[in-house]
């Protein structure tokens, strides 16, 4: 099965494989160059699962670098490109289509010597000839826990060619780590097995980062709006319109079949389209749908410093992999995302500049097209955009999938503007709300425990803490992507905030007034608490309302001008 030369008839340009939802709601599935056609009027794209969406938009960025690649262009002609477009309302045709007239060949999905985003002939040592399709499906669990999957075992035998590109291209992102089985050709067998190099993430490359992308309100702005021509903050990479950055499509320097260990991005396609594992598509056998896949690592890179080429995450300075690596000075690392966290409790990294701007380059270039006055024209103005954070946790040492990250802020503009006075109004806001939470309200729910004589190890308090607390962020939620959204210029930061805090004081007196209601506590009992002396109920509420004072002020009956 599979040995037989495919017909290469599903080529990426031409067929459809890319499922967007239109301005008017319908559901479609699209080519690439239908894509680019369209996207004035795509809202999004929505794959088989929501982390499909990034690795599809970053291969669509990937294709604008190189379609309007200018190794002449000044940062001035990067930016009167990108004025003309945004004013336009699309993409050029000509351009576009001469590009994938030229390189038409390279997105054949089934391509005997060429196929898009694989390696040809690749093959296990031994006598497995492949796996199964059910492997390349992120959702799809393991045979002994398929009880709890929505898809039928029946409907995985095989998949036809659209849903095969889609899964091909998150693979090369979010792929597990772990054991792989090695291939013809791999020097980096041990034992009959390849693990990812010492000392380096296994996973996908988004696996490794916190992918982040700004949204507009159609894919055609979207993509402008994350299209980084440069970097106002490092001259040290030439973003548009560098001739050695060249996507694996375009490459004459095929990758064989081996682990190749790199040391650093050549610029923002190489980063956008990273090859991080070897793969090829097994179809059946008269060529009409895919059977399995043959997978193992391909090209690995360390995630510190490479900020220059990278610009879709946040980034920390890390002191810790300084010691372990033993590098001269702290080096940068990817901001990651928090599945048990929404994305306004993590918004610090993204928004705040302290001693570096280390936020995420596609908000530094959202500045600059503000600075520059590109999204504040007549028709063409841009009030507000959105932070869409995607992305993948693992379990057990990142061989499976654990959680799927997904999620959306809308903002104001101004909240692109590293000056702009109520970011640290907001990031001020997220770190009281959380010591209110996650100290005061929580002490709260154990103090009332110990006031009700529960002498448990702290595991009965602890399980009804951690409770409440998750009560406490769902109830937040709304309130905190209202406040946000309309965090406008024209408002006095100072009021908004204050107003702000009161909102969360009141809802937090709520729920802890709900929860000392239900709590089986006597009013006029004192109980040892040990530490904290004796425990009463009108103790810990006066310890509870005492503290949510501290980190949120006192609730002001009446405040103006908000």
């Amino acid at each position: 099965m599979g040995g037989a030369t495919p017909v290469r008839r599903f080529n990426l340009l031409d067929e459809p494989w890319i499922p967007c939802i239109l301005s008017d709601g319908r559901l479609r599935e699209l080519s690439l160059c239908e894509v680019f056609r369209e996207a004035p009027r795509i809202r999004s794209i929505s794959g088989d699962l929501p982390q499909q969406n990034m690795p599809l938009m970053r291969l669509l960025l990937a294709i604008l670098y190189c379609a309007y690649c200018d190794t002449e262009a000044s940062r001035s002609d990067a930016l009167n490109l990108w004025n003309y477009l945004w004013r336009r309302g699309s993409f050029d045709a000509d351009v576009l289509d001469g590009y994938f007239d030229e390189f038409h060949d390279r997105f054949y999905l089934l391509d005997p010597e060429r196929p898009f985003y694989q390696v040809p002939g690749l093959a296990y040592v031994g006598d497995k000839e492949y796996d199964p399709v059910g492997e390349m499906i992120a959702d799809v669990p393991k045979p002994d826990k398929f009880l709890f999957s929505m898809r039928s075992p029946n409907a995985l035998e095989s998949i036809d060619f659209a849903q095969a590109t889609r899964w091909l291209v998150f693979l090369q992102a979010y792929d597990t780590a772990g054991i792989k089985s090695p291939v013809i050709g791999n020097t980096h067998i041990n034992k009959g097995k390849v693990y990812a190099p010492k000392g380096l993430s296994g996973t996908g490359w988004l696996g490794v980062i916190g992918p982040i992308m700004v949204e507009g309100e159609s894919l055609f702005r979207t993509l402008l709006l994350n299209w980084c021509l440069y970097d106002p903050a490092d001259d040290g990479v030439r973003l548009f319109g560098n001739k050695d950055d060249v996507p694996p499509w375009e490459s004459d320097d095929f990758p064989g079949p081996d682990l190749t260990v790199r040391t650093a991005f050549t610029g923002p396609v190489d980063a956008l389209t990273f090859q991080s594992r070897r793969l090829r598509l097994v179809p059946n056998d008269d060529g009409t749908r895919i059977v399995g896949m043959v997978n193992c690592y391909g090209d690995v890179i360390a995630a510190y410093d490479t900020d220059a080429c990278e610009k879709m995450t946040a980034w920390r300075v890390s002191e810790t992999q300084r010691k372990k690596l033993g590098l001269p000075a702290p080096p940068l690392m990817p901001v990651t995302h928090d599945a048990g966290k929404a994305l306004w409790r993590g918004l610090g990294p993204i928004l705040a500049v302290a001693d570096r701007d280390l936020r995420p380059g596609v908000l530094r270039w959202v500045e600059e097209l503000q600075t520059n006055g590109c999204l504040d024209s007549q028709e063409h103005v841009l009030a507000v955009f959105s932070i869409h954070t995607q992305g993948m946790t693992y379990g057990t040492q990142s061989s499976v999938y654990e959680t799927g990250i997904d999620d959306v802020l809308t903002l104001p503009l101004s909240f692109s503007r590293r000056d702009y006075p109520a970011i640290n109004t907001v990031v001020d806001i997220i770190d009281k709300t959380s010591m209110s939470v996650d100290l005061v309200l929580s002490n709260y729910v154990r103090n009332l425990c110990i006031a009700a004589g529960d002498h448990a190890a702290g595991g009965r308090a602890q399980a009804a803490a951690d409770h409440v607390r998750e009560d406490a962020y769902a109830r937040l939620d709304v309130l905190f992507r209202d406040r946000l959204a309309g965090f406008t210029a024209d408002k006095d930061y100072e009021s908004y905030g204050n107003a702000w805090r009161d909102d969360i004081h009141r809802v937090l007196v709520t729920i802890g007034g709900e929860y000392r209601s239900d709590a089986n506590a006597p009013m006029f009992v004192e109980r040892d608490s040990g530490r904290m002396g004796l425990m009463s109920v009108a103790r810990a509420t006066q310890l509870f309302l005492g503290g949510l004072n501290k980190y949120l002020g006192t609730i002001a009956n009446d405040r103006k001008g908000v």
